[in-house]
């Protein structure tokens, strides 16, 4: 049963975001607040109440897991209710692990990136830059470059699949 209420179901709102991310560079409204709302009515329909405060749990901390990478603008919008989706779906423990691999391969994808690119040191002094002037007081904070953008619904769906796939990095 949890197959076709939940799986199928996010199987088809990752592919969709996937193919949009990879193409227009967008994961679209319409596609995940109906999907928030239909992960919430599925954890209502199999558990009742309890349900429901499982699915907005989840749905906070998805939304909330990346919003530091949003805020300092190296993620979308898009990709933080995507997270949203999937902790309406799967509930607040999963969503964490779920980003905990997304990071992870995100990570590398960066990495692997950058070195095709020729750009590993520039961006690491980059980096140094920008937490320099987070930490230095009264220092004007030097925004990170966006040369190069990772289309991060892909890297989120991997990590959704890579959490349902391989032991939890953390158990709660």
């Amino acid at each position: 049963m949890e197959f076709y209420y939940r799986v199928l179901p996010l199987a088809v709102i990752f592919f969709i975001a996937t193919i949009t991310d990879l193409s227009r560079h967008k994961v679209y409204n319409w596609l995940t607040f109906p999907a928030m709302g239909l992960g919430l009515g599925v954890n209502v329909a199999m558990q009742g109440v309890p349900g429901l405060w499982f699915g907005a749990a989840g749905m906070l901390v998805g939304g909330l897991v990346f919003f530091p990478a949003f805020f300092w603008g190296g993620m979308g919008a898009g990709d933080i209710k995507l997270m949203a989706v999937l902790g309406a779906f799967t509930g607040w423990v999963y969503v964490v692990n779920a980003a905990l691999y997304a990071a992870l391969i995100g990570g590398l994808a960066a990495i692997v990136l950058l070195v095709f690119k020729g750009e590993v040191w520039s961006t690491l002094a980059g980096i140094c830059r920008f937490l320099r002037s987070l930490l230095v007081p009264k220092m004007e904070i030097e925004p990170l470059s966006q040369k190069y953008s990772l289309p991060y619904a892909v890297v989120i769906s991997l990590g959704a699949l890579t959490a349902a796939l391989l032991p939890p990095l953390i158990a709660i």
